[in-house]
């Protein structure tokens, strides 16, 4: 079943509906009878404090992006997903996010909203078309010169003919236009646009490809550049406004995980405990920065590999009940105002390890903690990679369950574009992970580390990690009694 809950938009004034999956019963009861102090003191920030400095933020990197343009004009479209899911990361809002992070506008209703930068142009240089209220618009994105959208082919059809006519003879009643022509060349006509992030074959084509193609009939003089190549080194690298709201979804990540792993607890189901988990993000404003999974980590009978995203999903969304002594596993991550954190950790459904769990349980864990001790600026991907891989490889050939590379960026996507192949600089995040499947056993860690400029900062150390932190958590009482809220008893 789903249920539909309002949520207030980031950047804006209204709300709108967002339908949320299998809204569990803890979920709905739990305002009503589980009532801690802290979690009402938690509630009363809001994401109101965490939006300030988002115009601010957003001038800035709209000057950056037009420093990094060799000439020419970049048009960035606001845009829904039209297509399905081709990875387990892919967001609803990941191909608007381009156009967030340049504008400060969480939502533009109708979608189809676009923003022109010319960095040549006197007057001009800014320009967003948009269906949205214009003052609201200008408040929002610091943007000076606002226009309906419908206003937007009008004035760049004009811009596309010749600019040195539009330049002098069309100046006095064409000047958005003849101020945007001045972003062209003499012999050329450079265009930067946000192509789609991802594309499926399979599927019909985005509708942002026709509009290029259309623009490519209009005039052989145009040459298209990608965006992403300008925009994935500036999100790869994040501002303060940035760091403060990923700051923000990885306390409340921790929050909700650490609930879950004290109330996974035998005769549970992986899907009760993965509800637990995102209850509490929604509690504290936050949303899923991708679908939480909960799953069993013990008896296992065949490597962890999914050759779709559906399978991937269909796994995440599975439910097993929990029984006496199996390992618990988690992969979760809170989105705040589109920053999301990225964490795994494995507990014990009986809150104590085996001697053969904490066996595995160490060396994985010292691996991890080798590879984030060794981030630092100037030091690859690749090399904290090969790391891993020689340090499992060391422990018995473990190295062979090891199915994915050491981790990713983050930003605002759980997996952030960037460049993988260059040395880490201050101010990029990666979430570092590690896992093997020892004997039917698996252990797993996320944690996200930011580069610092002397080294690193672990962002998720305060979420429990070694055995006798993870003990001293599961012996804690929880702030949710799913048991007891699904008539099943418990204390």
């Amino acid at each position: 079943m789903n249920t539909a809950i309002q949520t207030h938009c980031p950047g804006g004034s209204t709300t709108r509906s967002r339908t949320i999956p299998h809204l569990p019963l803890l979920a709905l009861l739990a305002l009503s009878l589980v009532s801690p102090p802290e979690i009402q003191a938690q509630t009363s920030l809001g994401s109101l404090e965490f939006r300030e400095g988002h115009s601010d933020a957003s001038v800035a990197r709209r000057a950056e992006f037009m420093g990094r343009m060799e000439g020419g004009l970049a048009i960035i479209t606001s845009a829904d997903r039209s297509q399905p899911n081709l990875y387990e990361f892919f967001v609803p809002d990941t191909e608007n996010h381009d156009f967030v992070f340049l504008t400060g506008i969480y939502e533009s209703d109708p979608r189809g909203s676009f923003l022109v930068l010319n960095p040549n142009g006197d007057t001009y240089k800014e320009i967003l078309y948009t269906d949205d209220d214009a003052d609201e618009t200008r408040r929002l994105s610091g943007i000076e010169h606002v226009f309906p959208r419908d206003r937007f082919l009008e004035h760049l059809s004009s811009a596309l003919t010749d600019y040195r006519n539009l330049r002098i003879t069309q100046l006095r009643f064409k000047a958005v236009a003849s101020d945007m022509a001045k972003g062209w060349g003499p012999d050329e006509k450079l265009l930067y646009v946000n192509y789609p992030r991802f594309t499926n074959l399979n599927e019909p084509a985005n509708p942002r490809l026709a509009f290029i193609e259309r623009l490519r009939e209009a005039t052989s003089e145009l040459e298209f550049r990608d965006a992403g190549d300008l925009l994935d080194p500036m999100r790869m690298v994040l501002d303060d406004f940035a760091m403060k709201n990923l700051r923000r979804a990885i306390e409340i990540t921790g929050k909700g995980l650490m609930e879950g792993m004290k109330v996974s607890r035998p005769d549970l189901t992986t899907l009760e405990v993965m509800q637990t988990v995102d209850y509490i993000y929604r509690l504290h404003g936050a949303g899923l920065g991708f679908h939480t999974g909960v799953a069993l980590a013990s008896n296992l009978d065949a490597p962890l590999r999914w050759e779709s995203t559906r399978e991937e999903e269909a796994a995440r969304k599975g439910d097993a009940r929990i029984r006496p002594g199996m390992l618990v596993h988690f992969d979760t991550g809170a989105e705040f105002n589109h920053y999301s954190a990225d964490v795994q950790r494995t507990v014990p459904a009986d809150g104590r390890f085996t001697s053969e769990q904490r066996r595995i349980y160490d060396v994985v864990l010292n691996v991890q903690k080798a590879v984030i001790d060794r981030v630092r600026p100037g030091v690859t991907w690749q090399e904290l990679h090969d790391l891993a891989v020689s340090m499992l490889r060391e422990a018995g050939g473990w190295d062979e369950s090891y199915t994915y590379g050491i981790g990713h960026f983050i930003g605002m996507e759980v997996h952030e574009h960037g460049d993988y192949l260059a040395p880490l600089e201050p101010g990029m995040v990666l979430a570092i992970e590690q896992g093997a499947i020892v004997d039917g056993t698996r252990v797993a860690f996320e944690d996200d580390i930011l580069v610092t400029e002397d080294g690193h900062e672990w962002l998720t150390r305060f979420i429990p990690i070694e055995i006798d932190e993870v003990e001293a958590l599961m012996g804690a009482p929880p702030l949710l009694n799913p048991k007891a809220l699904l008539g099943r008893g418990g204390s």
